[in-house]
C-alpha cells in the first residue's frame, strides 16, 4: 500500500477550482505525453493533488502578471487529451456498469466519487461528443499539416502602458542607414518566461499546443513575467514545484529543459544585465553565440589568485565571495633552486610513510616515472612546468581528505602535523562538506609537511586572507585582468550559508538537501576583446569598472580603506552570514530596553498567536540578531519540499502554505533557526474529492506545521509589526550589504 502524503490543494496557490478543472489519477496524469516519455515517472501517488488540469474557455486568464509564481502549465495536445478521455471513459463505463449491477466499483477518478449513475451516464455522453469533436480537430490539423507547435492556443499579455508611436526624423534616419540601429530605443521583443517573446508593438506572444510556461517563476520564485489568456478551448495542466522538481531530475527531460532554459535566460535576464543594456542588437545576437552559462556549487573555486586572466563573468544567481591572500596553488616562480633540486627526492620517499604512501599514489603512473628520474636533480624550465601542473592537479583533486578519514579529527591524527591542524581548524566536521577551497588548502598544507624542502611555504609569500566585497547578481567580474593583461587579483569562490556552531546558536547548514549554487555567465577573452573594439559603450562601462577597481585599491592601502574594511573582515560578519540578509532584523541593545513589545507586536499580527520571532541569538557589534527570518539572498529554505508549500510572496516574503505536511525539511535547512514546527490542533480533516484521489494510499499523519515570518505582507501596509510597535526605534530592518557596507 502506498503512503501519500496530504494532498495540497494547489486550487489554494492559484484560481479557486472551476466546474470543468480535474484532479487527475496517476494513471490518467502518466498517460500525458510530457510524463510517458521520462525515463522515471514522479510520484504522483505520494503527492496527490499537486497537478490540475485547467480546462480553459476562450478567455480564462490563467496568471496573471506580477503574481508570484508557484506553479507552472503544460498545454496539453489535442492528441494527449484525446489519449485521456479515451482512458477515462473506459473507467467511466466500468464503473456505470458496475452500478446499473449493483456491484462496487473502484473510483479511479475523482470527478466519479459521490455521483449519482444517471449524472455518471450524462458525463458519459459528455465524453463521447467531446471526443468526436476532437478527433475531427486532430483529423484537420494532419490533413493541413499543422504540428502542435503551430497550433495557437494562447497568449501571453504584456500590461504596460503604450507610448506614443515614434517617427523617426531625418537625422535618424539617416543615422540607421549608416551605423545601423541601436537598442537605445528598446529591443523589438521582451523576453518573458514563456517560450516566446512579447511582441513589442502588439504586447503579446502565441503559446501552442505542447508548450510549458511558467516554470522560470515557478523555478526561480520571481513574479509572473505577463498575463496568460486562452484564445481558444484548450487545455492546460497546473503542476506545483515538487512535480517540476521531479521532471527537472529525470535525464531525458532535463536535457530538453536546459535548452529552453538557456535560449531564456540570454535573451532575457542576460540582455537585461547592465553591462549589455547599450549592446545593439545585432552586437548581442553576436556575442550570444560564444556566451557560456556556468554553475558553481556552493563553495566552489571560480578561479584562483595569481590564475591566468582568461575570461570574463557576469553572476546571473547567488552570491560569490572575492577573497585577497586565498591562493593555494603552487607557481613555478615561488621555487627556488634548491627547492627544485629537493623536490624530486622528498616525492619519491614519500613511499615510507603511510599518509605518504596514499598520497604517492594519486600521481599518475607517467608522472610517478618522471619524478623518479629527475630525483636529486634539478628540472629544466619545461620540466619544472610538468612538476608544477602535476602538483596542482594532487591540490585540487587528490580526495585524500576524505580517504584519511570520516572526521576532522580523524583526518588531523593521521596526518600528524601541528601546520596542517591549524591551518584545518575552522573546517566542518566532515570532511565531505569541505569546500573546494578548503580541500584545496589542506592539500597544499599536506603537500608542505610531506615534503618540507622541496615545496614553498605559502604563508611565505603571501598576507592574511582578507575579504574585498561579496557580489551579487547583475555584477561582473575579471574584466580587470583581461584589459590590462594582469593575472587574477584575488580568489573568487561561490558563497554559501556559513556554518553553524553552539555558540552562534545556528545549525550546520551544509546538508546534502542544500544544493545551493552559483550561476554565472561566462565570456573568453578572446570575444570579450573583440567585443570592446566593436562596441564603445561596452568599453565606456568595462573603463569605468577597471578605474573604479583601481581607485579601490588605492583606497585599501590608505588608513581609510583599513577602517571601511573592519566589519566585512570580522569572522563574525562571516560566521553568521549576515550579508545574506535582504531583510535582517537587528535589534540595537543600547537603545533597546527589553520591553518585549516587538514580540507582542508580532503575537497579535497573526490569527494563530504565535510569534514569529524570538529575542535569542548571536551578537554583531552593538545588535543582536533575533531568531526570525532574513529573506536571504539564497533562501535555502525553499529548496526541496516535497509539496511545494514554501515560496515568495508577492512582497518577496518566504511563505508557508497550508497544506504543509510537517516534514521539517525547511527548518532543518534553514542556516538561522528562522522556522519553527507549530504543532497543529486536532487531526486533519480531509474533503471527499481528497479522500477519492488518495484510493487506497494510506494517508501520512500530520501533527505539525512549520511557521515562518512573513514579513507581516498579509497586513494592509506591509509594514513588520516588530519594527512598527517598537516605541525606542530599537528594532531594524535592514539590507545588509547597504548597511554593514556603505
Amino acid at each position: 500500500m502506498a503512503e501519500a502524503m496530504l494532498p495540497a490543494e494547489l486550487a489554494e496557490v492559484t484560481d479557486p477550482l472551476q466546474d470543468n478543472d480535474e484532479l487527475l489519477s496517476a494513471e490518467e496524469l502518466a498517460s500525458l505525453t510530457l510524463f510517458s516519455e521520462l525515463k522515471k515517472l514522479p510520484s504522483f501517488q505520494r503527492f496527490p493533488g499537486t497537478s490540475v488540469l485547467r480546462k480553459c474557455t476562450k478567455g480564462r486568464v490563467l496568471v496573471r502578471q506580477g503574481q508570484a509564481g508557484a506553479t507552472a502549465f503544460s498545454i496539453l495536445t489535442t492528441e494527449d487529451v484525446i489519449r485521456l478521455r479515451e482512458l477515462q471513459l473506459k473507467a467511466l463505463r466500468r464503473i456505470t456498469a458496475a452500478l446499473e449491477e449493483n456491484r462496487e466499483a473502484s473510483l479511479d477518478h475523482v470527478e466519479f466519487s459521490n455521483v449519482p449513475l444517471m449524472d455518471l451516464l450524462k458525463r458519459e455522453m459528455s465524453y463521447i461528443r467531446e471526443l468526436d469533436e476532437l478527433k475531427q480537430q486532430s483529423e484537420s490539423f494532419r490533413t493541413e499539416g499543422v504540428a502542435a507547435n503551430q497550433r495557437h492556443v494562447a497568449s501571453a499579455v504584456l500590461l504596460i502602458g503604450s507610448k506614443e508611436e515614434y517617427k523617426p526624423g531625418l537625422l535618424h534616419r539617416l543615422q540607421r542607414m549608416f551605423i545601423g540601429k541601436r537598442s537605445t530605443r528598446g529591443p523589438d521583443f521582451i523576453p518573458i518566461d514563456g517560450p516566446a517573446d512579447i511582441d513589442i508593438r502588439t504586447k503579446r506572444a502565441p503559446l501552442h499546443e505542447g508548450e510549458l510556461f511558467g516554470e522560470m517563476s515557478c523555478m526561480n520564485r520571481a513574479p509572473r513575467s505577463a498575463t496568460v489568456v486562452a484564445e481558444r478551448d484548450c487545455y492546460m495542466l497546473e503542476m506545483l514545484r515538487n512535480v517540476l522538481d521531479q521532471l527537472h531530475n529525470d535525464p531525458n527531460y532535463k536535457a530538453r529543459l536546459d535548452a529552453v532554459y538557456r535560449a531564456r535566460v540570454l535573451d532575457g535576464h542576460v540582455r537585461r544585465l547592465p553591462i549589455f543594456q547599450d549592446l545593439t542588437d545585432a552586437e548581442f545576437a553576436e556575442l550570444k553565440e560564444r556566451l557560456e552559462l556556468v554553475d558553481f556549487e556552493a563553495g566552489s573555486v571560480v578561479f584562483e589568485e595569481h590564475q591566468d586572466s582568461d575570461s570574463f563573468y557576469v553572476i546571473r544567481s547567488g552570491l560569490v565571495k572575492v577573497v585577497k591572500n586565498a591562493w593555494t596553488l603552487l607557481r613555478t616562480a615561488e621555487f627556488s633552486a634548491d627547492q627544485w633540486k629537493a623536490l624530486c627526492g622528498e616525492l619519491v620517499e614519500l613511499s615510507q610513510s603511510t599518509v605518504g604512501a596514499q598520497a604517492w599514489a594519486k600521481f599518475p603512473a607517467p608522472v610517478r616515472a618522471q619524478i623518479e628520474a629527475l630525483a636529486g636533480a634539478v628540472p629544466t624550465p619545461e620540466q619544472q612546468q610538468t612538476l608544477v601542473t602535476a602538483l596542482n592537479d594532487f591540490i585540487q583533486k587528490a580526495e585524500l581528505h576524505t580517504a584519511l578519514g570520516k572526521t576532522l579529527e580523524d583526518v588531523v591524527v593521521a596526518v600528524d602535523s601541528p601546520q596542517v591542524a591549524v591551518d584545518c581548524e575552522h573546517f566542518p566536521e566532515e570532511p565531505k562538506k569541505w569546500s573546494e577551497l578548503e580541500v584545496r588548502t589542506f592539500h597544499r598544507s599536506l603537500l608542505e609537511f610531506l615534503c618540507p624542502s622541496g615545496i614553498p611555504r605559502r604563508a611565505a609569500s603571501s598576507g592574511a586572507r582578507k575579504i574585498l566585497r561579496y557580489m551579487g547578481r547583475g555584477e561582473a567580474f575579471g574584466e580587470f585582468g583581461l584589459v590590462t593583461g594582469a593575472l587574477r587579483s584575488a580568489t573568487i569562490f561561490a558563497y554559501d550559508h556559513p556554518d553553524g556552531g553552539a555558540n552562534q546558536r545556528l545549525p550546520d547548514s551544509r546538508t546534502g538537501a542544500v544544493p545551493s549554487r552559483v550561476e554565472l555567465v561566462k565570456i573568453k577573452r578572446e570575444d570579450f576583446l573583440a567585443l570592446l573594439q566593436k562596441s564603445s559603450s561596452l568599453k565606456s562601462k568595462v573603463d569605468a569598472i577597471v578605474a573604479g577597481y583601481q581607485s579601490q585599491a588605492r583606497l585599501a592601502q590608505s588608513p581609510v580603506g583599513d577602517r571601511i574594511e573592519v566589519r566585512s573582515q570580522s569572522p563574525e560578519f562571516e560566521a553568521l552570514g549576515l550579508v545574506q540578509g535582504q531583510r535582517l532584523m537587528l535589534i540595537d541593545l543600547e537603545r533597546c530596553t527589553r520591553c518585549g513589545s516587538c514580540v507582542d507586536a508580532c503575537v497579535a499580527a497573526h490569527e494563530d498567536g504565535r510569534t514569529r520571532l524570538y529575542l535569542d541569538g548571536p551578537r554583531f557589534e552593538k545588535y543582536l540578531i533575533p531568531l526570525t527570518c532574513r529573506s536571504c539572498l539564497d533562501p535555502v529554505c525553499m529548496i526541496g519540499c516535497p509539496v511545494g508549500s514554501i515560496n515568495r510572496g508577492d512582497n518577496g516574503e518566504i511563505q508557508i502554505r497550508d497544506w504543509c505536511i510537517g516534514c521539517s525539511l525547511c527548518a532543518d535547512q534553514c542556516p538561522y533557526g528562522s522556522i519553527q514546527m507549530s504543532p497543529l490542533p486536532g487531526d486533519v480533516q480531509l474533503t471527499a474529492s481528497q479522500r477519492a484521489i488518495l484510493g487506497d494510499a494510506e494517508m501520512k499523519s500530520v501533527s505539525e506545521r512549520a511557521v515562518v515570518c512573513d514579513l507581516c505582507s498579509s497586513i494592509p501596509g506591509k509594514t513588520p509589526s516588530c519594527v512598527y510597535a517598537c516605541p525606542h526605534d530599537a528594532a531594524l530592518r535592514v539590507n545588509s550589504l547597504d548597511f554593514f557596507f556603505k
